[in-house]
């Protein structure tokens, strides 16, 4: 019945965004470019910021790297990792490590839909003992920022959900 649920709440996630579709070799840069230069990210219920992010071309059009940061009063976590096109596969994908109060994660991001204004991925975190989570992430992107929504697919929530991200002028 778990595996179903999944099967549906990722279906759904997908599909519930009209247009979307995934992005093409030939226009990846421009769907992922929407995430470069620095942000502030918020939680649910919080005013201030908890983590800091920042995005930027190493090679532009190729390989693009970011890194985020706890702020504030928050736990503890640091991350890094870089975004890229699939060739193989034909799709955008992240990696990332993070280290944090869940101790030391692998992170895989694969982007499965995309539109003028969203994007969606299926992101998968792993520790040495396995998997931690699988969740669909479906972000907005806005005048401000970024407007995220998370949909657990399996494993354990995240400690904290962040569901905003206000872009730093």
């Amino acid at each position: 019945m778990t595996r179903l649920s999944s099967i549906c709440l990722l279906a759904l996630a997908i599909c519930g965004i009209a247009a979307a579709a995934p992005p093409t070799e030939g226009n990846w840069s421009d769907h992922i470019g929407r995430y470069a230069g620095k942000f502030h990210l918020h939680a649910d219920g919080s005013d201030d910021p908890v983590y800091q992010f920042s995005f930027k071309w190493t090679e532009p059009g190729k390989v693009a790297e970011y890194t985020s940061r706890s702020v504030g009063d928050d736990a503890f976590s640091w991350s890094s990792g870089f975004c890229f096109w699939n060739a193989e596969k034909k799709r955008i994908e992240f990696n990332e490590i993070e280290f944090g109060e869940e101790g030391r994660m692998a992170v895989e991001g694969v982007c499965v839909n995309s539109s003028e204004d969203t994007m969606t991925w299926i992101v998968t975190f792993w520790t040495h003992e396995g998997l931690v989570r699988r969740m669909a992430m479906a972000d907005t992107f806005t005048k401000e920022g970024i407007s995220r929504s998370i949909t657990l697919l399996e494993g354990e929530p995240l400690p904290t959900e962040i569901v905003e991200w206000i872009r730093v002028k």
